[in-house]
Formats: structure tokens, sequence, C-alpha cells
């Protein structure tokens, strides 16, 4: 079996589908539903190799809400972030390295959620990952995605996931479905919503859900934008808990290490 190590979504307090055919099996359209779907799952590919050569600013609100959705109390931290996407020994492997760079003036003591690693959720798409999700196209049905392809994906049970849910001594692997909204002709990802599949061993969540939307940058040195990760908002509930947190991704950059030696610098 293959080894995982991918977006991992860290619960710091003690908290813990719907079938469709298959992308390439729909009648009429196997040949162009099939050619979506390998158009997505390499420009992920593309998004994995290059995304590890970025640096970024990442903005994370943390917030506890009441229940008609106010915030009752929240925090902010500023991050200085590389995600370091790469192939070890065959095994595609993910860790986000995060520098602070501004913390809340008031850190606050009552519990809140910890969140990372989202800025990645696309892995799902990712072609070593195609074996252990089903995906289907479906009929668009909202305004907002105007000339965009919703495509659904279901995690299929017993096979790895690229999401982990970290608890006190242990990681375990969570199954999720959602649906990603992506331009047909290009095979980039505009938006992307999921659902996690609660497990009996966690009796005390009720839902935990995530969107990230993505938006065109153009990088220095280059002419043509890539659509990067721009927001992502995750949300975990229990029968009397709601808390959500705001990840802004902006000011990419490329990675560069300088080496000094004998005054001379090297990048």
């Amino acid at each position: 079996m293959k080894q995982r190590t991918g977006i991992i979504a860290s619960l710091c307090v003690a908290l813990l589908a719907s079938t469709a055919p298959s992308l390439c099996a729909r009648a009429g359209n196997a040949d162009e539903s099939s050619t979506l779907l390998q158009r997505v799952q390499s420009n992920v590919e593309k998004f994995v190799d290059d995304f590890g050569l970025m640096r970024y600013q990442e903005n994370v609100e943390q917030q506890k809400l009441r229940d008609n959705e106010k915030v009752a109390y929240q925090q902010e931290f500023v991050f200085d972030s590389i995600m370091r996407m790469r192939y070890d020994e065959g095994k595609l492997k993910a860790d986000e390295q995060r520098i602070m760079e501004r913390t809340p003036r008031h850190v606050e003591a009552r519990p809140l959620v910890s969140t990372y690693g989202f800025s990645t959720l696309a892995m799902v798409f990712h072609p070593y990952y195609a074996d252990d999700f089903r995906f289907s196209q479906l009929a668009m049905d909202s305004s907002q995605d105007a000339g965009l392809t919703r495509i659904h994906f279901e995690h299929i049970a017993g096979k790895p996931t690229p999401v982990l849910y970290q608890m006190i001594g242990a990681d375990k692997p969570l199954e999720l479905s959602g649906d990603a909204w992506v331009d047909a002709a290009s095979g980039d990802i505009h938006r992307i919503q999921m659902t996690l599949k609660i497990t009996v061993d966690d009796p005390g969540i009720k839902a935990i859900r995530a969107e990230l939307s993505y938006s065109p940058v153009t990088l220095e040195d280059e002419t043509a934008p890539r659509f990067l990760p721009a927001t992502a908002t995750i949300d975990v509930e229990t029968a009397r808990q709601h808390w959500r947190n705001i990840h802004k991704f902006q000011d990419y950059r490329k990675y560069r290490v300088s080496i000094n030696m004998s005054g001379a610098t090297t990048q």
C-alpha cells in the first residue's frame, strides 16, 4: 500500500456521500469527460511540482461563533509559509513550514481550532490518488460559477486519503467528498468545497467543512497568470459549538535560498 503524507487538518481542541456515475463513463460524453479529468489531474500534478518552489504570506483568523453566526471571540496570526511537496522514494509527501510574522496582542486562552495545509486541497485530483476517489461530472446549479464545470469527488472507503485529522498522539486519515468548479478549457480549478465524513470514533463532531477559492496570480518574471489558492474557510461544528478558521494566501513569490561563502552570495 502506498503511504501518503498530505493535507493535515489539526484540531487543537479535544474534539474529536453521494454516489454518482464515473466521470469517465457518462453516456455520450465518455471521451470528453475523461479528457477533462485528465486535464485537471495534469494541472494539479504541475501545481504540486511548482508550489513547493513558492513562498506566500498566510493570514489565519481563528473564530469561535455564537448560535447566530456572530463572532464570540477570535485571534489572528500572520505567517511566512512554504509548502514542501515532493516525491520521496516514490511516495508523495507534503508538509507546511511556517514562520510566524505577527501574533495577536492578546493570545486567546479559550478553545480555538488549529488548521493547516488546506492550500493543497486540490491534491485529491493528483494522479497519485486517482485510484482512491470516484469522480463524476455534475450539472451546474449556481450562477456564481457560470461558465465552469462542476466535478464531484468522493473518497473510496478503505483507500488512503490525503487529508489527516491530528489527534493526541496519532494522525487519522479522513474520508471526504465534495465538488470542484473547473474551467473545462484550461483545467484550472476555481473553487473547491468538501465535507469530511464523521465516524463513530468522533461522536462529538457534527460536521467538518472546507471551501477553497483560487485567484489568478502573476509571479515575478512570468507573463501568464496561475490560478493559486486565495482563501480557505474551514468550519468545525459539534452539537453546541461552532468554530471557523479563515486562511488568506497572498504575496506569492518564488522561493530562493541564499548562501554566503567567503563574501560570495549564491541563490
